[in-house]
């Protein structure tokens, strides 16, 4: 019995060290983050998100066609983490179409933007779609309950800048039978609303994409390049948000078919405000999880579920990125989701189990 006692003791140990690791990790990774935030703080004053904003779209009206010749002076090049430049997310060119939705009267964040139309977008394109194409299609499933997949690593509730930052979101893909609106809502912890109503009636609550639905139903980088009235966007179009204080709490939402329905449901990443008692219609990830994992990304990736109750949770049926900072990521990331602690406690109930079996066997024996 001594070998099959030596062979458990190693298990023992690995479950051990895989809990303390993850623990000390995301103790230095938050320490970082933190100390990100207050190095750039002190190098940039903070400002509120209303005033920050207000230079971005000073009239939040929607752009027409004719805008789409414009090009942002800010069209720099850019690493892609947005954390040490307010203009790195602010450039572009507008999209010839833009959808004409205003569910619940919702002004829009900015106007949606050409994929690829400047130095970060392309940037984005070039490194993080096909990966994150890859990703989709091998973990979220069209029709499967995908809640359950292991993949959803953050909590999309607790977004919070660490640092003052320029915020872009990418449209990357769509599998729903809906026209639905994804937007957000800027806000302070501590001051979350208490009802959907109070979430989409706040000042600060804007659209993002008034419509997400694409021509590419769920395949990023295809063949078709074709923007309509009703499927105004392509993957990799983008939003510029604006330039948010640190501290800054982001809740996002999704409207269902919000850009064809009047009082269609809304769905936020703040759970207690869904009227269909269902818990996650949003979930988020980050590209630590990729075949390859990019482990100083700025991005993270929201996924968003439009059925009533959730429907068969695969928690496909829109998906945008966020450049948020690198920061911000990792912040999330020291905080994981409860069930992701589960996981590791898992591991190293399974091995605690195991030796005592061991012990006892042994002593049977004996």
């Amino acid at each position: 019995m001594k070998t099959k006692n030596n062979f458990i003791k190693p298990a023992l140990v690995a479950g051990i060290v895989a809990v303390f690791a993850c623990a000390a990790t995301a103790q230095a990774d938050d320490s970082k983050a933190s100390s990100s935030g207050n190095d750039d703080s002190s190098q940039k004053s903070a400002s509120s998100p209303a005033s920050d904003n207000a230079g971005q779209n000073s009239d939040n009206t929607k752009a027409s066609p004719s805008d789409s010749a414009k090009v942002s002076s800010d069209n720099s090049k850019s690493s892609g983490d947005n954390s040490q430049g307010d203009n790195q997310n602010s450039g572009g060119v507008v999209s010839p179409v833009q959808s004409q939705a205003d569910p619940y009267g919702l002004k829009v964040a900015g106007p949606v933007m050409v994929s690829g139309s400047d130095a970060s977008a392309k940037s984005f394109n070039q490194s993080v779609l096909p990966s994150l194409d890859a990703f989709i299609r091998g973990n979220l499933p069209d029709g499967q309950n995908n809640l359950k997949s292991g993949v959803f690593e953050i909590n999309p509730d607790k977004i919070v800048l660490a640092s003052k930052t320029a915020v872009r979101a990418y449209f990357v893909s769509e599998s729903g039978g809906y026209a639905s609106s994804i937007g957000v809502d800027a806000t302070k912890v501590g001051q979350d609303p208490t009802t959907w109503q109070n979430e989409i009636s706040s000042s600060a609550s804007k659209l993002i994409f008034p419509s997400a639905n694409s021509v590419d139903d769920f395949i990023v980088n295809g063949p078709s390049q074709v923007r309509t009235a009703g499927q105004p966007v392509l993957p990799g179009d983008f939003v510029n948000l604006g330039t948010f204080a640190a501290g800054t709490k982001l809740d996002f939402f999704m409207i269902a078919n919000g850009a064809n329905q009047s009082g269609a449901p809304v769905y936020s990443a703040h759970e207690s405000l869904n009227p269909d008692g269902f818990q996650q219609h949003v979930a988020g990830f980050t590209s630590h999880i990729f075949a390859a994992p990019q482990l100083n990304s700025p991005y993270l990736f929201l996924a968003f579920k439009d059925m009533w109750g959730g429907g068969d949770k695969d928690m496909n049926d829109v998906i945008i990125a966020l450049n948020v900072g690198t920061a911000t990521v990792k912040a999330l990331l020291a905080t994981p989701e409860p069930t992701t602690w589960l996981t590791l406690g898992s591991f190293l109930g399974v091995a605690i189990w195991a030796k005592r079996r061991a012990d006892r066997q042994a002593a049977v024996l004996a």
